[in-house]
């Protein structure tokens, strides 16, 4: 039986045999990937990781921010990132890092 988390990413069913898989966009996805417990969880954990690093809370994010996305965030970003930090906690920031375009997709 498949979790719905990965019914709703499109994970693959094992039991078809197909050439591709179906791609999907839709707002369940965006959902999931900010509500679901196992989303809430990992960016608790996350946030416990960069918590140890050296640094206030500005460095921790955008430590986060460069571990996720192996790139340095531009100004805007680590400023708007900053204010919701100061705001919400990092382990919540680590959740919002986690639904970035550029995190959940390809380019």
């Amino acid at each position: 039986q498949t979790q719905p988390f990965l019914t709703v990413m499109d994970c693959a069913d094992p039991s078809m045999l197909v050439a591709q898989r179906n791609v999907t966009i839709s707002p369940l996805q965006s959902l999931a990937l900010l509500n679901n417990q196992l989303m809430l969880v990992m960016a608790e954990e996350f946030a416990e990781q960069v918590k140890s690093k050296p640094g206030n809370l500005a460095q921790k994010v955008d430590a986060a921010f460069e571990l996720a996305l192996s790139r340095k965030p531009t100004p805007v970003e680590s400023a708007s990132l900053h204010i919701y930090a100061d705001r919400h906690g990092l382990a919540n920031t680590c959740r919002v890092i986690y639904n970035l375009n550029e995190f959940v997709f390809i380019d």
